[in-house]
């Protein structure tokens, strides 16, 4: 087992040196086909040298400035960065509360309109109730019309009926007899 455990560490040296090389000779490729890449490269690593060299001879004349400055700048840097986040915190605060408030007038006025919406339900049930207690109000007063009228018709047509017994009794005597 120890064997197996000091291979591990030796086949990731391997893989890490592979993974490398592959990276070198891509790097390289491209170069060697693509020579605006080189140019490129070349006035890049040319900048970054003068800087890297200009900064370090001023180091080297004075460390203590050089530390200063930079302490200083990483200060700035600093304190810009908490100005920001304070400024967006206050920001979410005053926007979160006005969010919040506003929030809370929406869920108010949809429980009004809820409420009145369930009133009006009501309201008009009880409307829809009275329609129907009319219709069936004039239901009935119309059957009992209808009853009225049919006895009304049967008596008007028994009168006939009993004007022309009259009359043929009458006509009767009139008339006649053969």
């Amino acid at each position: 087992m120890p064997n197996e455990q000091q291979q591990l560490p030796s086949q990731k040296g391997k893989l890490s040196l592979a993974i490398s090389a592959g990276a070198l000779a891509g790097a390289v490729f491209v170069l060697v086909k693509n020579p605006s890449a080189r140019t490129k490269i070349k006035e890049t690593s040319l900048c970054t040298k003068n800087s890297v060299s200009q900064y370090v001879a001023d180091v080297k004349a004075d460390p203590a400035g050089a530390k200063n400055e930079l302490v200083g700048r990483i200060q700035k840097t600093a304190s810009i960065t908490r100005e920001a986040l304070n400024k967006i915190q206050e920001i979410l605060d005053n926007q979160g509360k006005e969010i919040t408030y506003k929030a809370q007038e929406v869920k108010e006025e949809s429980e009004d309109i809820v409420s009145t919406a369930k009133d009006a339900s009501e309201d008009l049930k009880d409307v829809g109730d009275k329609v129907k207690e009319a219709k069936d109000e004039l239901t009935e007063a119309g059957e009992d019309e209808v009853a009225d009228d049919t006895s009304s018709k049967e008596n008007l047509s028994a009168v006939p009926d009993k004007a022309k017994d009259d009359n043929t009794s009458q006509s009767g005597t009139k008339s006649p007899i053969s």
